[in-house]
């Protein structure tokens, strides 16, 4: 038979393991959140990816002529959005997100992770 000690003992870590689990499940996980690593290979092919999927019919990738958008060969170095402000992984993310001047938002298209992956690819351009 048990005693009350194991008793309190066992049902309190049965009921913090339960609501661990339930936390873990309703929470997102820091790494969906987290920017881009440089040079993830894993990253940058999943980006492309989606790139292929989302974006290349508006935007070249490799050249900087007009497709429908403005082609995105070398954006990151020293680039400047069509609103005049500074390319960095923050800016791109709310550009992806949100839309600009002739451009559609993603935010519900577009997971934050694959954004994430998104971006890695675009610094390679």
């Amino acid at each position: 038979m048990m005693k009350p000690l194991q008793i309190v003992t066992v049902v309190c870590v049965g009921v913090f393991g339960f609501c661990a689990m339930y936390a873990a499940q309703k929470s997102p996980t820091p790494a969906a959140k987290a920017p881009a690593t440089v040079n993830n290979p894993a990253e940058i092919a999943s980006g492309k990816k989606i790139f292929l999927a989302q974006c290349d019919v508006c935007h070249f990738p490799h050249s900087k002529a007009k497709k429908i958008g403005p082609g995105l060969a070398k954006i990151y170095p020293g680039g400047k959005f069509a609103n005049g402000k500074k390319v960095d992984d923050a800016a791109m993310r709310t550009w992806i997100e949100d839309g600009g001047k002739d451009m559609p938002g993603y935010k519900e298209l577009l997971k934050s992770n694959e954004i994430r992956d998104l971006i890695a690819y675009l610094r390679t351009l």
